[in-house]
């Protein structure tokens, strides 16, 4: 239920940015904004959305969903970290991170979990190196 509420507190605040990127762009948003838009961009696009037609994708175990949901706020949470010791979200988007987590469904099959904990190898080791 936790990261359940994060996840919807996360796709709360992207509504509201979102009607101030209509408005202005955004290039203009500081960058924990624009952690915050490419974040529920991965939610909704990577976790969300269903595809029916998918051997994996049309039926995904609870437990998997549960990592799924750890790796997304991983990055969430080391892209904070990151901004907040000065390094730009760019950088972070620059290492293909956010496309890795929007396929992260089709990538891991439902009976290998254990491949869900390399993605947070991975978003931890680029994140050391961002810093």
């Amino acid at each position: 239920m936790k990261l359940r509420g994060e996840f919807i507190t996360i796709l709360h605040e992207e509504t509201a940015l979102m009607e101030i990127v209509k408005l202005i762009g955004s290039d203009v948003l500081p960058d924990e904004q624009k952690l915050i838009i490419e974040i529920a961009r991965v939610i909704r696009v990577g976790f969300l959305q269903q595809n029916a037609y998918h051997s994996d994708d049309t039926y995904v175990p609870l437990l998997k969903q549960y990592k799924m949901m750890e790796v997304i706020l991983r990055l969430y949470n080391k892209g904070k970290m990151m901004i907040s010791k000065g390094a730009p979200i760019s950088k972070l988007i620059d290492t293909g991170l956010f496309e890795s987590l929007v396929k992260i469904k089709y990538d891991v099959p439902n009976n290998k979990l254990e491949m869900l904990d390399e993605y947070l190898t991975r978003i931890d080791e680029a994140v050391e190196t961002l810093i």
